[in-house]
């Protein structure tokens, strides 16, 4: 697999884990907790793709755009930040979680720049 079919295959994880991580950010805002066993599928979720990335730091070196190269780091950090603010806000109840969406929020946006960034800069599939 070349450096540029393994972005591809990892913004395509990137998106999924964007989508997942804005769902978890609007159902926390509306009931204002969610589970704890929602909280942990979407933390440990995150924990393994930001894991993924930069396991395959050497194969992702060898990307041409070093750009490219920073927004996938870019996207791990905020991959890596979100799933350590999943793991705070446990109360005393212990089915319930209320994480500090404002740092979702911001981990949400970083990741929102850097899939962008790929989208726009990735290269084109061959046919």
């Amino acid at each position: 697999m070349t450096a540029d079919e393994l972005a591809r295959r990892l913004l395509m994880k990137l998106i999924t884990a964007r989508t997942n991580l804005a769902a978890y950010i609007q159902m926390r805002k509306a009931k204002g907790y969610m589970s704890i066993s929602e909280n942990d599928r979407l933390r440990e979720s995150c924990f393994a793709l930001a894991l993924e990335i930069r396991d395959k730091g050497e194969r992702l070196q060898e990307l041409a755009d070093s750009d490219s190269r920073s927004a996938m780091y870019r996207a791990e950090e905020a991959l890596s930040s979100a799933a350590v603010s999943l793991m705070s806000g446990r109360q005393d109840c212990p089915t319930y979680i209320s994480v500090n969406v404002d740092k979702l929020e911001r981990s949400l946006n970083i990741l929102d720049y850097s899939i962008q960034y790929l989208r726009e800069h990735s290269p084109l599939e061959e046919a």
